[in-house]
């Protein structure tokens, strides 16, 4: 099977299911309440009431989430008045750890779910096999998220450290490195995808043994998975230059309901385009791998 019929087979595979669509979409959303809990308590603690915050929540950046936490930590800790409350300055610091990790824990039990479900189609849904997945290898994708964690928080400082000095190399370099890191992002996202999805083909919770098949079949079938990744990361591309060029600047913030479904229906259609890649990679892993 080639790149473009596991491509479309994943598109078909991910409509065919939307229960896990629609779940995916529900705790994607769940997590992303629990990391603006505190934004949400620093504009509440009276950081909202001034004009410059008011001014600059004309279109929230990530820069302002930011801001209003360390203001309200910075300003608290000099004893100045409009800070956090004694409590929640207290516990600011452990939601910092905590919250991201409650997000990052049903991420982790919902792959086994829906892989198992994109595996084992054209079976219909069936809620006890979805959970029965998810709880079965949650602590092995638990494990497999923290090694996906702590890799990428070098790779980031090795991309930042590199970076610099193409930078100072000047304008071909980057051009250069660009698409090689693009690359070498797909290779490894890949690689990490693969391993879940032969984890549950194989039935194993063995991530070692999950990975060398994985990386046996990125090399047998460079350019299937190239055309896959390639395909899903263009869909995403499309999908970002209709909304945030061809909609959004459009939306009058007035009319916030409107604008409110539209970014939902941005979400939705993106986590979409991910479904379907990791069907697309189940379909060609049965496709295309040995038996183990």
């Amino acid at each position: 099977m080639n790149g473009w019929r596991a491509f479309v087979t994943g598109l078909r595979r991910m409509l065919r299911y939307p229960q896990v669509w629609f779940l995916v979409f529900a705790v994607n959303l769940f997590s992303a309440l629990l990391l603006a809990v505190l934004p949400a308590l620093g504009l509440a603690s009276g950081l909202g009431q001034r004009p410059a915050i008011f001014a600059a929540a004309d279109g929230l950046d990530a820069w302002l989430v930011i801001e209003t936490l360390m203001s309200s930590l910075s300003t608290a800790a000099l004893g100045e008045s409009g800070a956090f409350p004694r409590a929640t300055l207290l516990f600011a610091p452990l939601l910092v750890f905590v919250l991201p990790l409650v997000a990052w824990l049903p991420g982790a039990f919902l792959h086994g779910g829906l892989l198992l479900t994109y595996a084992e189609a054209p079976q219909p849904f069936r809620w006890r096999r979805f959970l029965w997945g998810g709880w079965h290898w949650w602590g092995a994708f638990l494990l497999l998220g923290a090694v996906q964690g702590a890799v990428s928080a070098v790779l980031l400082l090795l991309t930042a450290t590199v970076a610099g000095i193409v930078a100072a190399l000047g304008t071909w370099a980057v051009w250069i490195a660009a698409p090689l890191l693009v690359l070498l992002s797909m290779l490894g996202l890949a690689l990490l995808e693969f391993t879940r999805a032969f984890a549950i083909v194989d039935g194993t919770c063995n991530l070692a043994q999950a990975f060398g098949r994985a990386t046996s079949l990125v090399l047998r079938r460079p350019l299937a998975v190239g055309l896959l990744y390639g395909l899903s990361f263009l869909l995403v591309g499309l999908l970002h230059a209709v909304f945030r060029l061809g909609l959004f600047p459009y939306l009058p913030l007035e009319m916030w309901p409107l604008v409110l479904v539209a970014q939902q229906a941005f979400i939705v259609l993106r986590l979409g385009t991910r479904l379907a890649r990791l069907a697309g990679g189940i379909t060609l892993l049965l496709a295309a791998a040995e038996p183990a």
